[in-house]
């Protein structure tokens, strides 16, 4: 299934915020268990994604600010939405579709029902379909933390690393606590930019937003703690010689 948490403060957020999006999967296609890429890396990446804990283990759920001019039509939709949610939780993801695209057609200002289609794209490997979807959702909401974690996802499966990286860094400079895209940066750092003290870094902050450490990526840690290079030595500034008025040359 795509969407698993129902954390009671993350569901009153998505009331208020109309994200409508629980923001955690569990599927290997999706935000929580990120998404196997290019052949030669998949069998690992699988490994390092399928093994991570779930979103609800994080300390930190991230908000999503938005407009209270929209919480009206976020109540009215939610109902459906969750509605939607049962339907991809039961596999009918042509039918979750179905339900999403209709609630964003009646509800253009909410952004959830967007990230949600973008998800299923990814789970059905549409990623050029994904990548255009949440771009969408985040023209509705660009303070959308979670619409930018998945379009890294859609990005990276196209090879697009840059961009990839760009879009996880957009979802941290909203919320720099925000556990999966930590995760999916160190992955991403790790396995297909092949930059290990990048990786190293993110993995170490992903640890750190646990309630409780996760041994596998203490491992991982413990791992690339090993392999990653030794940053360059901090050049010293040299002092300049004096003049003999005093001023220095």
């Amino acid at each position: 299934m795509l969407i698993s948490s129902t954390d009671h403060r993350l569901l009153r957020s998505l009331a208020v915020a109309s994200l409508l999006v629980l923001g955690a999967c569990s599927s290997k296609k999706g935000l929580d268990l990120d998404m196997d890429g290019e052949k030669h890396v998949s069998k690992y990446a699988e490994q390092r994604e399928g093994e991570a804990a779930s979103e609800s283990d994080a300390v930190h759920i991230p908000p999503v600010p938005h407009d209270p001019s929209v919480e009206g039509p976020a109540q009215e939709a939610i109902p459906e939405y969750f509605r939607a949610i049962q339907a991809v939780k039961a596999g009918k993801l042509n039918d979750a579709m179905i339900m999403f695209q209709s609630l964003s057609s009646r509800y253009p200002q909410l952004s959830g029902p967007l990230v949600n289609q973008g998800l299923i794209y990814l789970e059905q490997d549409k990623n050029e379909d994904a990548e255009t979807v949440l771009k969408q959702a985040l023209e509705v909401n660009g303070q959308n933390p979670y619409a930018y974690n998945a379009l890294g996802l859609a990005l990276r499966e196209q090879g697009k690393f840059d961009e990839s990286r760009s879009a996880y860094e957009s979802a941290l400079a909203l919320d720099p606590k925000y556990a999966r895209a930590h995760f999916n940066l160190g992955v991403l750092a790790e396995l297909y930019m092949q930059d290990l003290n990048l990786a190293l870094s993110h993995f170490r902050l992903y640890q750190s937003l646990q309630k409780q450490p996760d041994q596998t990526v203490a491992n991982w840690i413990v791992d690339l703690e090993r392999r990653a290079p030794a940053p360059p030595p901090a050049t010293v500034a040299q002092p300049q010689p004096e003049s003999p008025n005093g001023e220095v040359n």
